[in-house]
């Protein structure tokens, strides 16, 4: 499990998050609707790209932010197509990311490995 806070260092991102968990996407804590790691650079790229094409017109600061996150079975492309993308604060982005990167690290959440995501 990660956990992000709204009113937390990331809240751009946690908001992107809880409001993706509500349409019913998958990895929301307290559910059996998990999401599940990938680890194949090429198909987290590809998903990565499904969601947040790099024609896709980002404003001064922001960055395209994807959920199902792409490193997910569940991402864009490999996930059946639904999932959220929102432009967000990108230094919240890029550290939300490397917190993500670490939950997989430290915890060894491997290949197949189910998770879900807290949003407090």
């Amino acid at each position: 499990m990660i956990s992000y806070s709204v009113p937390g260092p990331w809240p751009e991102v946690a908001k992107h998050i809880k409001d993706a968990q509500a349409t019913d996407l998958p990895g929301k804590y307290g559910t059996t609707n998990y999401l599940t790691r990938l680890t194949d650079r090429r198909k987290i790229k590809e998903n990565r790209e499904k969601a947040c094409p790099s024609s896709l017109p980002r404003p001064a600061g922001k960055s395209c932010d994807e959920y199902p996150f792409a490193s997910t079975w569940q991402g864009a492309k490999y996930g059946g197509g639904r999932f959220s993308r929102r432009m967000v604060n990108a230094r919240q982005n890029t550290n939300a990311g490397k917190a993500l990167k670490g939950l997989y690290t430290y915890s060894r959440v491997l290949e197949g490995d189910r998770f879900v995501v807290w949003i407090r």
